[in-house]
């Protein structure tokens, strides 16, 4: 039957590079999968590697010696994927010129091509996927924010009714976890901060990109304040803190700890990111009734300023932009926790729409019959 008419259950493949370690991306492909399922289609996440996981996996090699060429390769795998057990729809979460849909979960690179670097394999690689998905008439687009869309659009000026700009993204067990958290002394205690404690947090699985650097470096302005790091272990940070003599005030945690509970514990989220198409630690953080200070650059940066529950940082980052803002949240803490605790009881009822447009989308889209991207 046609695939518009069709309100039976679909063969989906949902294509995202790894599932080992669960940064948005992940977290958001896992998500929409389980979704998928619940709504009765038969769903298989197509990746290299994963740790054990409730839906079913194929796992396709995981070649390359650099992370462009396995880009690359992967892309193949999934087209071959394709090929061979013939899905009704393929949903990307990475760059996979052919897909029925893209979720676009980074920035465009192409507008990141500037000056010599356009010329390197890697961003060649990058870009030759990029185009392969976003100059095909068939793929419909998923993008994080409308800011988002509109830079996309802006290169590659594809018809606007294949890009849906989803709501925002929260996911289920955030709100769970932000009606039940742990009493926020206990979590404090665990963590050795004392109960009039000021603290920040800060949540990234890549602690570069989301600028914890900056705040650390930023923290030695403030001698009282203690900087909760979630999400890496990596060994810098601990030796960074050490060099700039704060290390008794960082409290550092590997990936898993539970988020909604260190929201609670902490007073503020400190996110000046270096790259953030949307950024769900900062809906995460305003679900949690917590204000937060975050790069311009970030997507979700608008409902910080919407809300007035904290400060957007202006781009190019300037470090005494961010010691600013930081005196500014200390002085106004219990102003913008109260703005953030209203935001917070708004996002309840927004709980599980963006998996609700996804789903309606790839139940509803007139798919035209599958051709294989040229190569």
């Amino acid at each position: 039957r046609d695939r518009a008419a069709r309100t039976d259950t679909m063969k989906i493949a949902l294509a995202i590079f790894q599932l080992e370690t669960l940064g948005g991306k992940e977290r958001d492909g896992l998500a929409v999968a389980a979704h998928l399922q619940q709504r009765g289609h038969d769903v298989t996440i197509v990746t290299t590697r994963a740790a054990a996981r409730q839906l079913p996996l194929a796992i396709v090699p995981r070649k390359g010696l650099s992370n462009h060429g396995r880009a690359r390769h992967f892309a193949k795998a999934v087209t071959a994927y394709r090929s061979h057990h013939k899905p009704d729809v393929v949903l990307s979460f990475e760059r996979v010129p052919g897909a029925d849909f893209h979720y676009a979960a980074d920035a465009a690179v192409a507008l990141r091509m500037t000056g010599a670097a356009r010329f390197l394999p890697r961003q060649r690689a990058y870009l030759k996927l990029e185009r392969g998905v976003f100059e095909n008439s068939r793929t419909r687009f998923f993008f994080l924010t409308q800011a988002q869309r509109d830079k996309y659009a802006a290169h590659y000026d594809f018809d606007p009714t294949q890009g849906t700009v989803l709501p925002i993204i929260l996911h289920d067990e955030r709100f769970d976890a932000a009606r039940a958290t742990a009493e926020r002394n206990a979590t404090r205690g665990q963590l050795g901060l004392a109960s009039n404690a000021i603290a920040a947090l800060a949540v990234a699985v890549k602690p570069k990109q989301k600028g914890l650097d900056r705040s650390l470096e930023a923290l030695t302005r403030f001698p009282e304040l203690h900087l909760v790091s979630a999400g890496s272990t990596d060994s810098w940070i601990a030796e960074q803190a050490k060099a700039l003599r704060i290390e008794d005030r960082i409290h550092i945690l590997p990936y898993g700890a539970n988020v909604m509970e260190l929201m609670a514990a902490c007073d503020f989220l400190l996110h000046p990111a270096r790259a953030e198409a949307a950024g769900q630690v900062i809906a995460e953080s305003l679900l949690a009734g917590r204000p937060a200070i975050v790069s311009g650059i970030c997507g979700y940066a608008g409902e910080i300023a919407r809300s007035g529950a904290g400060i957007v940082l202006r781009e190019p980052f300037n470090p005494q932009d961010l010691a600013a803002a930081m005196e500014t949240m200390l002085q106004q803490l219990p102003a913008m926790t109260s703005a953030a605790k209203v935001e917070a009881d708004r996002l309840q009822s927004q709980r599980g729409q963006w998996l609700s447009v996804i789903a309606d989308a790839i139940e509803t889209k007139a798919a035209a019959p599958y051709l294989p991207p040229s190569t």
